[in-house]
């Protein structure tokens, strides 16, 4: 059974993160119950605050997924912090990256 003492190392590694890097833009943040080694970060129609986030944790670009379906585009990047798997996403939209050159 999940109790709030199994958020714990999740909320550590966010705190760390926060602590270490306080100028990266603010994702939205998913801490389940399911996965309890796992937190979700979402950008969405932000591809360069996902950007941003692969630079300060020293992810290799190659690293990242991609995919596209419909009118959106979306890159998918696993990366372990002290015992934690970050899974880092960023959704956006076609007519977006169109518009602002992918720039977000």
């Amino acid at each position: 059974m999940n109790t709030l003492a199994t958020l714990t190392p999740r909320l550590a590694v966010l705190a760390g993160l926060v602590e270490r890097h306080p100028e990266l833009p603010a994702p939205n943040v998913e801490i389940c119950s399911v996965f309890t080694d796992r937190i979700t970060m979402a950008f969405h129609d932000r591809p360069g605050a996902f950007r941003q986030w692969l630079t300060a944790l020293g992810i290799a670009q190659h690293t990242v997924e991609g995919r596209a379906g419909g009118n959106t585009t979306w890159l998918t990047v696993l990366h372990e912090v002290d015992g934690i798997t970050l899974k880092l996403t960023s959704y956006t939209r076609l007519a977006a990256t169109v518009e602002t050159g992918g720039e977000g």
